[in-house]
């Protein structure tokens, strides 16, 4: 992959049609040694959730999202990796000697689908043997970096809507021309029939 492509998600650079782009991790515009496995990468919404005594149901609000957090997996085979690792690890590392400490950017195509292109590096590990011969790893879990909006983002939601997206029925979801799938259907009206009930003072 090169820098041209850097920002493209994973609709733009499928693992199916582009798996080489699956094992490496841009930081700061630097390409990872070796093949590199992201884990665990999540955008976590934050709901203040109010129970009535006595009463079914509970109110919902949206408070925000916190800072994404996950891990990344480095696996090093050649000597050439590990050349490159020594530099690439000092992208992730912080000068406690210097009054600015700054965030990295980084690109892999599951992060830039959850809006993740700014880091923070929690802990680096060690240089590890793996049980396969000849491998090593290395784990780094970094912590999402933005900074808080200006504009209020709480709400409450009072309804639901039915998705299925245009062009699609409301009911089953199923696009226009496409086959029907009786069980299904059957499954989605009852689904909606019960959430229908389920609004109902």
């Amino acid at each position: 992959m090169t820098q041209s492509v850097a920002g493209f998600s994973s609709a733009d650079l499928n693992p199916l049609d582009f798996p080489q782009e699956w094992d490496v991790v841009y930081v700061g515009g630097v390409p990872s040694p070796g093949l590199a496995e992201v884990t665990e990468p999540k955008r976590a919404n934050e709901w203040d959730i109010k129970k009535g005594k006595g009463t079914r149901g509970a109110t919902v609000t949206y408070v925000g999202d916190s800072p994404a957090e996950f891990r990344v997996t480095f696996r090093l085979w050649r000597p050439e990796h590990f050349t490159a690792w020594a530099a690439f690890r000092a992208l992730l590392e912080y000068d406690p000697t210097k009054k600015t400490i700054e965030a990295i950017d980084i690109m892999y195509p599951s992060l830039v689908d959850l809006k993740i292109v700014s880091v923070v590096t929690r802990s680096i590990g060690a240089v590890t043997k793996d049980a396969t011969p000849g491998l090593y790893t290395v784990e780094v879990e970094f912590i999402e970096f933005r900074k808080p909006g200006n504009t209020s983002a709480v709400g409450t939601p009072s309804t639901s809507k039915a998705g299925g997206g245009a062009g699609a029925s409301s009911v089953t979801g199923r696009q226009a021309g496409e086959q029907p799938d009786p069980v299904a259907d059957a499954q989605l009206k009852e689904i909606a029939r019960l959430q229908k009930i389920a609004q109902e003072p």
